[in-house]
């Protein structure tokens, strides 16, 4: 049974996660599928909750909202995408102070964390770039 719920529950996050840039058509039925399979397995607490997540989404969710959400999502990840290229910034400052001082240890430390920081920021940047295409195509 814990096999189950926990993949329902990764399909769950994932049908939600994708579903965020989709319409509330698409939410609904996302939901729907979910309950089916809840239901199929006689797990009545996800069956309830996946019945109340339904319930918002009828009530709450418009093309509107759904747009309002996709522009949060860009808006966070820019401030996420700045945040990170100040922290670049400032490990690269940590690293010319330790090259001038000639700290072997401190230098290998902050090219470590430049280079973790600079994948971080990749990572970010696909992120942006997809939440910017969820958004131009809820503009549509």
């Amino acid at each position: 049974m814990k096999k189950l719920t926990l993949i329902s529950t990764l399909i769950l996050a994932g049908t939600m996660n994708m579903a965020h840039a989709e319409d509330c058509a698409a939410k609904r039925a996302a939901l729907q599928k979910e309950m089916d399979i809840a239901q199929h397995y006689n797990n009545s607490a996800k069956v309830n909750g996946l019945k109340q997540a339904l319930a918002e989404v009828n009530a709450h969710c418009t093309h509107d909202s759904v747009l309002a959400d996709a522009r949060q999502d860009v808006a966070k990840l820019e401030r996420k995408l700045e945040e990170k290229q100040a922290d670049i910034r400032e490990a690269e400052a940590d690293l010319r102070e330790a090259q001038a001082e000639g700290k072997q240890d401190k230098m290998a430390k902050y090219q470590r964390k430049i280079r973790e920081k600079q994948a971080d920021l990749q990572e970010i940047k696909q992120e942006l770039a997809q939440a910017r295409a969820e958004q131009a195509a809820l503009q549509k």
